[in-house]
Formats: C-alpha cells, sequence, structure tokens
C-alpha cells in the first residue's frame, strides 16, 4: 500500500511515497519511517493534534476524538489525526505539515585546536524525548555538543508507549534503527574518530536501542534483564559503556547523573529527582547509602499533550505574568507555537494566587469573584467542544483537561518525594539539597514548584537546578574506571522504593489538589 505524501495543499506533485502495510496508524507509517522529520505526539491519545493530516482525496468520517481536537472547519477542509486513522485504500494522498522542513542536529564546536587523529570519546544522554551528546577529551574537554529529537518521538511521547511497540521484535529493530542512524550521523560529522563511548538512558531506550527484548519491562513483576555496568558491541559504533541499570524504571540516566553529582562533590544527604516523561529519585544519605523509586509523569512535563502544549524553545511561551491589563507573556513573542511545561506551572501558579483556580484545578465560579482583575481573567474562560478553557493571549488556551494532566504530575512527584525521604529515614529540614534534573530541572521556578504542591516549603530555597546530570555523568563514565566502579558499587547497593503498596491509590487521590 502506498501513501504520496505533499508538503502544501497546492503541491501538484508528492514530496515523498512510502510503501506501508495495513493495520499499523497513519503516525505511526509517517513518522516513524524515517522520511519524515520527528514530532512529539501523545501516543494515539488525540489530544496534542500534531499528527494532524489532510486527505486530499476520500476523507473517511470524523471520529469523535477528531471532533474534539480540530474545528468544524478543518473536519470539513479533510483534516484528520493521524494517530486515529489506518490506511484502508491504495494510493492514499496526504497533505502532512511541515514535511518539507529539515530535521538536523544543532552541533556546537569547542574552541579546542586538538588534533584529529587524537581521537574523542562519546557521551550520549538518550533521552525519551531528545538525544543529546558531546564529543570529549581524555581529560575531559569538551570539544563539540549537540543535540537532536529522538526520531522515535512518532511513536509517543512516553516510555509505555514505545514500550508496547517494542514488544514486536520487527517494530523494536526500527525504532533501534532510527536512533542509531542518528548517533550514527553524529559520529560521522565530527572531525574525530570516535573512539569510545557511554550511552545513558532509561531501561527502556537502552534496551531499544540496543536491540533487547523488553518484556520485562512491560508486564508486572517488572524486572531487569539487562543490569548494565558493562561495555557492549554495538554494530557500526565504537564500544560503548552503559552505566548501572539499578531498577526497572530507574536507568543509566540516573546512574550517571548521581556520578557526576558525586563526583563535584554533593554535599549529603541529597535527594536528585530527573523529571521528564518518567520520574526518576534517588536519595543518597549522610552515610552514602543510595535509595531509588521512579514513578510515571506522563508526557505533560515535557510541553506535550497539552492543548497548546510544545517543548520549549526561543518562539516558545515559557513564563507568564499577571499585569493591571491582565494574565501577559514576553511581548517579543507575536506568534508563539504554544507553551512549554515551565509556563504552564507559571499560568497555574499566578491563577491558584489569585483564586482564578480553586485547590481541586476549578475555574471560580462567578459568585467567588471580588475583584476587576479576577474578573478579566474569568471573563476570558469560555465553553469549548471538550469542556471550559481559559483563552490566553497570542491566541492560546488553557483547558480544563490541561489543568487536570498537570494536577496528575504533581500527586506522583509530591508523593515519590514523600516516599523516598520517608523511607531513607531523611526529614525535609536535613535534606541539604534537592537536585532537580531533566525538563522540569533546566528551568522551573521554585516557587511555582513550592505553590502547586509539588514540593513543600522547607525544600523551597534547596531546590538547585542540576542541568543536564545525566550528559555530565555520561562524560565523566565514558573515561574515567574509578567512577564506574564508584557507582555500580553505589546502585548495587541501593535500596528500591515502591510506590504502589497503597492498593486503592488513596495516596495519590489525596494529593489530587493544589496545596
Amino acid at each position: 500500500m502506498q501513501l504520496r505524501l505533499f508538503s502544501r495543499r497546492e503541491d501538484d506533485a508528492p514530496l515523498l511515497v512510502l510503501d506501508v502495510a495495513s493495520r499499523q496508524t497513519l503516525s505511526l507509517a509517517i513518522w516513524l519511517s524515517g522520511k519524515v522529520p520527528p514530532i512529539p505526539l501523545c501516543a494515539g491519545l488525540g489530544r496534542c493534534g500534531r499528527c494532524r493530516v489532510r486527505f486530499r482525496n476520500g476523507a473517511p468520517d470524523p471520529l469523535p476524538r477528531e471532533r474534539e481536537t480540530l474545528s468544524e472547519g478543518e473536519i470539513a477542509d479533510g483534516w484528520r489525526l493521524a494517530c486515529r486513522q489506518e490506511p484502508d485504500m491504495e494510493g492514499l494522498d496526504l497533505e502532512v505539515p511541515g514535511l518539507g522542513d529539515v530535521s538536523k542536529d544543532d552541533v556546537v564546536h569547542g574552541s579546542s585546536g586538538r588534533d584529529a587523529a587524537g581521537g574523542c570519546l562519546l557521551a550520549v544522554d538518550l533521552g525519551t524525548t531528545s538525544i543529546c551528546w558531546q564529543a570529549v577529551g581524555e581529560d575531559g574537554e569538551i570539544l563539540a555538543s549537540g543535540g537532536f529529537l529522538n526520531p522515535q518521538a512518532g511513536a509517543g511521547a512516553d516510555v509505555m508507549s514505545r514500550l508496547a511497540l517494542a514488544r514486536r521484535p520487527e517494530m523494536r529493530r526500527r525504532l533501534s534503527t532510527l536512533v542509531r542512524s542518528g548517533l550514527t550521523d553524529v559520529c560521522e560529522r565530527l572531525p574525530w574518530k570516535v573512539r569510545g563511548m557511554c550511552l545513558a538512558g532509561n531501561t527502556a531506550m537502552t534496551a531499544i536501542f540496543l536491540d533487547r527484548d523488553v518484556e520485562g519491562l512491560c508486564v508486572a513483576p517488572y524486572r531487569v534483564e539487562f543490569p548494565g555496568d558493562s561495555i557492549v558491541d554495538v554494530p557500526g559504533f565504537p564500544p560503548a559503556y552503559i552505566p548501572p541499570l539499578p531498577a526497572p524504571f530507574i536507568g543509566g540516566d540516573v546512574s550517571a547523573g548521581l556520578a557526576a553529582l558525586l563526583k563535584a562533590g554533593a554535599r549529603r544527604p541529597f535527594v536528585l529527582a530527573d523529571i521528564g516523561t518518567n520520574g526518576e529519585f534517588a536519595c543518597i544519605t549522610e552515610s552514602g547509602e543510595a535509595y531509588i523509586a521512579s514513578v510515571p509523569m506522563g508526557p505533560a512535563l515535557e510541553g506535550i499533550g497539552l492543548a497548546c502544549g510544545h517543548i520549549a524553545g526561543p518562539d516558545v511561551v515559557t513564563d507568564f505574568a499577571i499585569t493591571p491589563a491582565g494574565l501577559e507573556t514576553r511581548p517579543d513573542l507575536p506568534m508563539p507555537r504554544g507553551i512549554s511545561a515551565t509556563g504552564y506551572l507559571a499560568l497555574l501558579s499566578i491563577l491558584l494566587q489569585w483564586k482564578a483556580l480553586d485547590r481541586h484545578g476549578h475555574f471560580a465560579r462567578d459568585e467567588k469573584v471580588d475583584s476587576r482583575l479576577l474578573r478579566g481573567i474569568l471573563d476570558r474562560v469560555e465553553n469549548a467542544q471538550n469542556g471550559l478553557r481559559l483563552l490566553l493571549p497570542h491566541g492560546l488556551w488553557l483547558t480544563a483537561g490541561d489543568v487536570e494532566e498537570l494536577l496528575k504530575v504533581k500527586a506522583a512527584f509530591s508523593l515519590a518525594l514523600e516516599k523516598l525521604l520517608a523511607a531513607a529515614g531523611v526529614t525535609q529540614e536535613r535534606i541539604a539539597d534537592l537536585w532537580i534534573a531533566g525538563t522540569l530541572g533546566e528551568h522551573a521556578n521554585p516557587e511555582h514548584l513550592e505553590t502547586l504542591g509539588f514540593i513543600p516549603r522547607a525544600l523551597t530555597r534547596k531546590v538547585r537546578v542540576a542541568g543536564n546530570t545525566s550528559l555530565r555523568g555520561a562524560a565523566l563514565l565514558v573515561r574515567d574506571n574509578e567512577a564506574r566502579r564508584s557507582i555500580a558499587a553505589l546502585c548495587a547497593g541501593a535500596r528500591l522504593v515502591h510506590l504502589v503498596e497503597d492498593a486503592d491509590g488513596r495516596a495519590f487521590l489525596d494529593r489530587m489538589v493544589f496545596d
């Protein structure tokens, strides 16, 4: 079966022709082909709307989720959600927005005049959403760095959507090939021969890259088949060190991050919270014991799956402010593409402080309005196809569903942090630093995290932005054997804290409030 893909309505000839099998969604056929620039999708939930395509011939009847996400005008014009449609006719013609765009690695070279003959080492942070890398010398000097969107993103933004596909060997090979091709391109464009590498990723991304069976990560009781802390041979690559993978959903990204913090002399006791589509937590006590925990967060803190959500970038809203004129964003963003996770956190913090939202995440009722500013905000709340939404500057909006998704994330985060500290026997007052890494750690405002209830007040001043600890750790472990032995010993004795012992989920539900 063939798909003929066009970039614009006016095109007379397809830009790309794909041979695809039936019984797979159009989104998988298009964005896992390796021939179309990747975009982060919400794993078929139909919420993000980024997989929209226009049928140039024979548009199918719209499905309920498509009516909730797309406007009536878009539906009449032939637009549908690729995650909800399967190819069912030969010679299907589709218009795909952004098809002609070029997806490339953003490479930054250092100032070193190092002789190319000396070679280099490659450190890789294999994230679910993004892949970051550094070329380093034996002395740790950063020679070049870059990053690109994980080309598996078309399979869905979260770990479980990747695992669901990777259970099928042929799909696992496809996902593996996509990432390997991206890293092969990095190696080929470097002026130095890559002599060794360290690949730090969560357990799922690591297993898929290595094309190893993932069944132990798909069905409870979950198990780790490959514990890491070893050098593996991957065809086409130099010998690759895989950091320890201490638990089913706590991987080499966390062990590498801990290695980086400990090497830098982080004060104890401390907590490392590596937050992305999965929340991975580690507490190192004063005596050097490690307690670890993980919790699914979903893609909301990657800016994915929310109505106007987007990965942070120069043309994305990352903050909000309240002025006499109402809610405002940066004045130099006339046409932003969306709102990042930190933008949403700032927005919800403001709405809570001004009582436009109550602690349960509901928009305030008219009879409770007692200020002109609050009235001005609530006057912009309207009924939409899928519930209430607040109209924002630049044609953006916040839906009640967005608030609920972020409430779930907040509940998972605060529950994991509380139970981890309790298991480690460390009080909030004794914690030296709370290191936040991953997507949330790059730009999040600790005061917003406190207002929303992610962290207790006692930890607000102890929050430290850790940046990409996984990549820093990979750059250390790729060249330092003593650091490898040290982190392997720490992870071997780590105690896993289970967060699902409350069978009725009461502890989680109790935290489904902004408090």
